[in-house]
């Protein structure tokens, strides 16, 4: 862009005088007190300030902020909930992270000392019950795939498929039977 290019550029609106002073005399006046909150909460330096502005930044999208900030209690006031519901967002955040993060190195743990051919045993155990599991009469199959599977507490099993609750334990009973006398092989195995 020339010098010609930015000179035929609409003028930007003209700027009230006062109107960012409101928000650097708010910042400059509770700024400290804010951060000072923070800190005591347990966070660094560095993200006791991003919490304080994106505390401030809230603050600003308020459409009655310019009002508030005209009343310093009530400005501050209103800064340090916004900043107690960041920092409790945020640990929320974290704490979250945290457990996915435990959950997923668990995760890679368990896959890591499983041998390959441990991996093969069971991917051999599972196809055998599939196989097992879909030569069993339709009802019986969803008696187990609730029951066993979805965890789903008998009598609750018994209501989804419209049969007692005895009857859902018989079904069970036998299939756990059949389970234990199947003979079923797959092809190639």
């Amino acid at each position: 862009m020339t010098a010609k290019d930015i000179s035929q550029l609409p003028a930007s609106p003209p700027i009230s005088p006062g109107f960012l002073s409101w928000v650097a005399e708010l910042v400059h006046e509770h700024r400290e007190r804010l951060l000072t909150h923070a800190r005591r909460r347990g966070l660094d330096a560095e993200d006791a300030l991003d919490a304080v502005q994106e505390s401030f930044f809230s603050f600003f999208r308020l459409p009655e902020a310019r009002e508030i900030a005209r009343d310093s209690d009530d400005s501050v006031k209103l800064l340090t909930v916004i900043l107690r519901h960041n920092l409790m967002n945020r640990r929320r955040k974290h704490s979250r992270q945290s457990k996915a993060r435990l959950l997923l190195e668990a995760g890679e743990a368990a896959r890591d000392t499983a041998t390959s051919e441990e991996l093969i045993s069971r991917t051999e155990q599972l196809a055998w019950m599939h196989g097992c599991i879909s030569r069993m009469a339709q009802l019986q199959r969803r008696v187990v795939m609730l029951s066993l599977l979805d965890e789903q507490p008998s009598g609750e099993v018994g209501k989804l498929l419209g049969i007692s609750d005895g009857y859902v334990r018989v079904l069970l009973h036998r299939a756990r039977e059949q389970l234990r006398h199947c003979s079923f092989e797959y092809d190639g195995l």
